[in-house]
């Protein structure tokens, strides 16, 4: 009889551990979870900010090559519902090359939500061009 109850103890502390152990591993996926969906939203306002820095980019490229000339610096926020809430300025500096050629060195800078906080997002993108034939 006392052999029995000896073997009536371990099972009781087989079982602890299993439970024990299963909570331990359903708390790491329940983490891994968390980790993926805030990579994942983080991945979408990267991309967000970075499409509105490519999209003033092409803008300001637009606006020198038919313009002829460039604002120093230009702000706006796009409207776009892709990329709704990103705000875009461009800077544009003239640089004169030979006679009657400029080349032109533009700047893009999106940002989306506010600096600090887990929303915020921000990219930067150049470019040099010219009207040079």
């Amino acid at each position: 009889m006392i052999r029995r109850r000896a073997a009536a103890g371990m099972a009781l502390v087989a079982v602890i551990f299993l439970i024990v152990a299963l909570a331990g591993l359903g708390a790491a996926i329940a983490s891994l979870s968390g980790v993926q969906h805030d990579t994942e939203g983080k991945s979408v306002l990267a991309a967000k900010a970075y499409w509105g820095a490519r999209s003033g980019l092409e803008w300001g490229i637009q606006r020198a090559i038919a313009a002829g000339s460039c604002a120093s610096s230009s702000a706006f926020t796009l409207s776009d519902p892709a990329l709704n809430g990103v705000s875009v300025t461009v800077t544009c500096e003239p640089y004169l090359f030979g006679v009657g050629s400029t080349v032109y060195r533009l700047s893009s800078r999106a940002t989306i939500g506010t600096l600090g906080t887990p929303g915020y997002a921000e990219r930067q993108l150049s470019a040099s061009v010219s009207n040079i034939p």
